[in-house]
């Protein structure tokens, strides 16, 4: 009866999986508790996925991931990939899919092509090259990245505890870099012929595509002489998109306009002129590279100052202020100066510095809202406060870059070096984030993907329900009965293909689940290595290509690419093909 239960509860799992009636983590918590309504596992066992190693160590890995968000270091990444990829079809790809797959190593893939995918837009404008040809070779090389350390993906995390769990000794760090390494190649020469053959599709709906008007803010911004930006381009800097803000004109020294080009080098003294928005704004005025000049008092919006608020004021019909140039307005009066103009008529002046303010001006203030005395209230009615918490989320701590930096390289390497385990590693790595303000504990909370946290301790109560009730056994006799007298290459073969098509229509953590015991019990049956399914079983996790469903990187690009399921189905249904030959041949050759 048990066996029976379970199987109705794996059928359903698998059709709430594949159908996205409910999402996967809901369905992961359904399972938990069917187990235990079900008196399949007892309430210890069915809960004990969250006290699972690899639930807590996935938990401190995505906390250090975000902390490197926190500090723009994966920003910092990719702005320097724009650097080296310039202008050239096919560096770009390349460069992309390498920078891809090595962060994806350390950080959770996830968090790394959500970070590229913008980024990837600016690479596209500059080149020339569709988003088409670049989206799908970012995702797949960040899955194969992931998959070249134990740390690299969840499913990785999760395949060792589980190992571990079952009396083996575990894989190390970079146990699967060699294989990893060669299946990365493969892929890169393959989408790189992908990229220029199959992929270059029509136009792409650009998700970050805020369409510029006439009723957004304009400011200014100067590039001081000490400035690291001077003589460098605003492609090559990153500080900022097209897509996220339209340059007006360049003011160079001596009275020079400059045609607005983000490949344009700057110098000393130029005033960029740019038409955006609030959260745009908040981060130039935040960023120490640069100065906005709109008022020489205005004050930076930053992570210490308390009292400094962003608020927007119109300015009213008896307002002071009419007819007053910003730059002769004495702001510091009012504990508050502009930063950027929103006004009813064409901003004329070569310096908005210049502009003579009227009556339904909207200005965005930084300084201290509240009206506290009657020359506030003379010169401007306030419109709307912006949360300062809201904001300062939004900007990242480049003065704890290289902090964070070090202490993940740090809490890396003391897993490498085997100084510690993973699991200490990491916590100790997030104690140090958060004590050194790299991360806040409620930035923390607030970003951690949470969903994959319950998808895993809700589903691994499943791989011990399959061995309790002896389910593993049976299915493995079954595989036993369907190959016979094979070579272990035909199992690794069977089992890898099994797993490639599984993953394919549920998440990969869950196909993990299901399929290690049963790995498990094959390797004593057919006196096959453990450690050779149990890779065969983490590669073939990773490389559900086929399906834009099969992996979250592949769900996260598929509108932003303007692909299709054929385009999956054609492009990685040909990888996956190539990755089945090439595992099938190479891991008897070093596991067996």
């Amino acid at each position: 009866m048990e066996l029976i239960l379970l199987a109705i509860i794996i059928l359903a799992a698998l059709i709430l999986f594949v159908t996205n009636l409910v999402s996967v983590d809901l369905t992961a918590i359904i399972v938990m508790v069917a187990l235990m309504l079900t008196g399949i596992l007892t309430p210890e066992q069915a809960l004990s996925g969250f006290s699972n190693t690899a639930t807590i160590t996935i938990l401190a890995l995505l906390i250090i991931s975000e902390s490197l968000k926190n500090t723009g270091a994966v920003e910092e990444l990719g702005n320097k990939m724009l650097m080296i990829t310039g202008q050239n079809r096919i560096l770009t790809p390349i460069v992309i899919m390498l920078i891809a797959a090595v962060t994806s190593a350390f950080i959770n893939n996830t968090a790394v092509v959500a970070v590229f995918i913008p980024i990837v837009y600016r690479i596209s404008q500059s080149t020339g090259i569709k988003v088409s040809a670049l989206l799908i070779p970012l995702s797949f090389a960040s899955m194969v990245g992931g998959t070249s350390t134990m740390i690299g993906t969840s499913t990785n995390l999760l395949i060792n505890s589980l190992a571990k769990e079952n009396g083996l000794a575990g894989f190390q760090l970079f146990d699967p870099a060699l294989l990893g390494v060669i299946l990365l190649a493969v892929a890169i020469v393959y989408l790189l012929f992908a990229s220029m053959k199959m992929l270059n599709k029509g136009k792409s709906k650009d998700p970050y595509d805020n369409q510029v008007d006439d009723k957004r803010y304009v400011t200014e911004i100067e590039i001081y002489e000490e400035s690291e930006l001077v003589g460098q381009s605003l492609d090559e800097i990153g500080l900022f998109s097209p897509s996220d803000v339209e340059l007006l004109r360049i003011n160079r020294t001596g009275g020079v306009l400059i045609k607005p080009d983000f490949d344009t080098k700057l110098k000393a003294g130029d005033v960029l002129i740019l038409r955006t928005n609030v959260s745009q704004i908040a981060k130039l005025n935040a960023d120490e590279k640069v100065q906005i000049r709109t008022n020489k008092y205005s004050r930076r919006l930053n992570q210490e100052d308390e009292e400094t608020e962003l608020f927007e004021v119109l300015v009213s019909a008896n307002s002071e202020l009419i007819d007053e140039r910003i730059s002769d307005v004495e702001f510091f009066r009012y504990d508050a100066s502009p930063i950027a103009v929103k006004s009813k008529k064409r901003l004329t002046p070569t310096r908005l510095s210049e502009h003579k303010i009227d009556y339904g001006d909207i200005l965005l203030m930084t300084g201290k809202s509240h009206e506290q005395d009657e020359k506030k209230r003379n010169a401007w009615i306030t419109l709307q406060r912006f949360s300062r918490n809201e904001l300062i989320s939004q900007l990242p701590r480049r003065d704890k870059m290289l902090m964070s930096s070090l202490i993940t390289v740090g809490a890396v390497l003391l897993a490498v070096l085997n100084i510690l385990p993973i699991i200490i590693s990491a916590w100790l790595g997030v104690a140090l984030l958060i004590l050194t303000r790299c991360i806040t504990l409620e930035k923390a909370y607030t970003n951690v993907e949470w969903k994959v946290i319950f998808l895993l301790a809700g589903i691994i109560p499943l791989g011990i329900a399959i061995q309790e009730t002896g389910a593993d056994q049976l299915i493995a006799s079954g595989i036993i009965d369907l190959v016979g007298n094979a070579s272990p290459q035909m199992v690794i073969s069977v089992v890898f293909i099994a797993t490639v098509l599984l993953t394919g229509i549920i998440s990969n953590q869950a196909t993990a689940v299901l399929l290690v015991p049963i790995a498990l019990q094959l390797s004593g049956e057919l006196n096959i290595p453990p450690q050779a399914l149990l890779m065969t079983i983490l590669f073939g996790a990773s490389t559900s290509f086929y399906t834009p469903v099969g992996y979250q990187t592949n769900a996260m690009i598929l509108g932003p690419g303007n692909y299709s399921f054929k385009d999956f189905l054609f492009v990685g249904g040909i990888l996956c093909l190539l990755f089945w030959g090439l595992v099938t041949w190479l891991i008897p050759a070093f596991y067996l």
